[in-house]
């Protein structure tokens, strides 16, 4: 239990005062648990300790110490000390009255109206239970496969001999050697072209996303936004007060043709152009050519997340947007919670030169930067080979594990689900039938410990259609094959639509 710590200048006794000094402390100790400054279950300082410090008599304190045992505040245990009570007796005597010392309710405090849009945005992933996640959680990687001893050392040898600029204030925009080992990286991997200079590194994606809306964009400014889409994305535009004008999505990628000549033209773009969210398509090159051409000559931004595009199964994955960009319209955005595991928290972006010194000097005051060792770490586990070498290792690991689930949708999940077109990732997406409710059936296999997401879920206006969004790298063989017959149990007792 910790012991609380009494500034002085929170609770003063004055010798002019005409109340006793025991009295004064009384006072001040209940007005600090009253006011929560004091929490309920908190050891106090001994009365020897406290009387020292205020250079007061022990049997002043100890005065103080007996009322306020008396009346419920203070709880005395024989070998435990003085705690503040669990349930204080001013709370009993006041529930069910009004607030306030007129007997009137004060004003509802209330949200601001971007934190009403962004309160209203449920993203609804449960976290782990235990060990195993639910199946079918997306977004999760295969923790239990990720190689724990060698990022344990790894960390252990940057907490035992400190580098250069781990323990001090200023990171910047990110350890220069993680932000070399991205550079590097991508440049190889996903074929971008930058300096390290260029790399702002974040605590995490939805770090770097909130970090690029603010940057980008002013309040009532359009922007695109695919639809289906992410609802990581869309709630960081709304949090910036954007003007969200929802794009169509099919086979190849955002329709670029559906809203080239609306007005106004987009601020921003945002695309997941190496596999939608949550569809799994990739755009087409020649809408990436399309739509790099549209912003170049618009003035327009673009905001590209790579998701998942490390886990393509079939064929070579295109190269990213940001290295065929001529114009300085793209902003290029990375993660490694999917290729390692969420809990590291790391993210970044990768920025036109012209921009660097703005995003580097808001990052030092937003502080959204994850901790100089945990990136030294990383930096490690990049150059030394380890992330390709995993990489490689988990792409034939979740590609079997797509397999598995994909066969589970054929063998007993057919009559009401189809999996949409596309490649590689950590999830996929099944269609249902025209008139099925995605949602009822997600709230059903909830009630079974499965997580399924509805894709109705993400659209910003009326669903055009109706599915689950289905997660396989963190799900034993085994597991999704059992889930997928309760599934089907349950989309037969609900009468779900069937494919004709």
């Amino acid at each position: 239990m910790p012991r609380a710590t009494l500034p002085l200048g929170t609770i003063t006794l004055d010798d002019a005062d005409p109340q006793p000094l025991y009295r004064q402390l009384y006072d001040g100790l209940r007005m600090a648990i009253l006011e929560g400054r004091l929490r309920p279950g908190l050891q106090l300082p001994s009365s020897r300790h406290l009387a020292a410090e205020w250079s007061v008599a022990r049997n002043t304190v100890i005065a103080a110490y007996e009322q306020l045992t008396a009346e419920g505040y203070l709880e005395t245990t024989r070998g435990a000390g003085t705690h503040v009570a669990r349930i204080l007796p001013e709370y009993l005597l006041e529930v069910g009255k009004p607030r306030g010392a007129t007997g009137q309710r004060l004003p509802a405090k209330t949200l601001s109206r971007r934190g009403l849009a962004l309160s209203s945005l449920k993203r609804g992933t449960p976290g782990y239970q235990g060990a195993q996640a639910r199946p079918f959680q997306h977004g999760l990687a295969a923790i239990d496969e990720f190689p724990s001893l060698l990022w344990s050392r790894l960390l252990a040898r940057h907490a035992r001999t400190p580098g250069p600029g781990t323990m001090g204030y200023e990171l910047g925009q990110g350890l220069p050697a993680l932000r070399e080992a991205i550079a590097d990286y991508t440049g190889a991997a996903r074929g971008t072209i930058c300096k390290p200079e260029q790399v702002i590194v974040t605590s995490g994606a939805q770090a770097a996303l909130d970090l690029a809306a603010r940057m980008l964009i002013d309040p009532g400014d359009r922007v695109w936004l695919e639809e289906p889409g992410y609802l990581g994305a869309r709630g960081a535009l709304l949090g910036a007060g954007a003007d969200i004008l929802p794009v169509p999505v099919d086979a190849e990628g955002l329709t670029l043709e559906t809203v080239i000549g609306r007005s106004p033209p987009p601020r921003l773009i945002y695309v997941t152009p190496s596999h939608q969210f949550p569809m799994g398509c990739t755009l087409s090159l020649a809408r990436r050519l399309a739509l790099l051409d549209y912003a170049g000559q618009q003035g327009s931004l673009i905001i590209e997340d790579d998701y998942d595009a490390e886990y393509r199964f079939a064929g070579r994955p295109i190269a990213s947007m940001q290295g065929l960009d001529r114009s300085g319209s793209v902003i290029y955005m990375g993660t490694f919670a999917k290729t390692l595991f969420p809990a590291l928290r790391v993210g970044y972006l990768i920025v036109p030169e012209a921009m660097v010194e703005a995003f580097s000097d808001a990052l030092r005051i937003t502080g959204m930067t994850p901790p100089a060792v945990m990136q030294a770490a990383l930096a490690d586990f990049i150059t030394e080979g380890h992330f390709a070498a995993h990489i490689r290792r988990m792409r034939t690991r979740y590609a079997e594990r797509r397999d598995c689930l994909s066969n589970a949708i054929e063998a007993d999940l057919a009559p009401w689900l189809r999996i949409a077109p596309g490649e590689g990732g950590l999830q996929l997406a099944a269609v249902m039938a025209q008139g099925a409710d995605d949602r009822a059936l997600s709230a059903a296999a909830k009630a079974a410990n499965i997580h399924v997401t509805p894709l109705s879920t993400y659209f910003i206006g009326t669903p055009t259609q109706t599915g689950l969004h289905m997660g396989y790298a963190g799900i034993a063989e085994p597991q999704m094959k059992r889930a997928a017959r309760k599934l089907a149990t349950i989309s037969e007792a609900l009468k779900i639509p069937k494919w004709i």
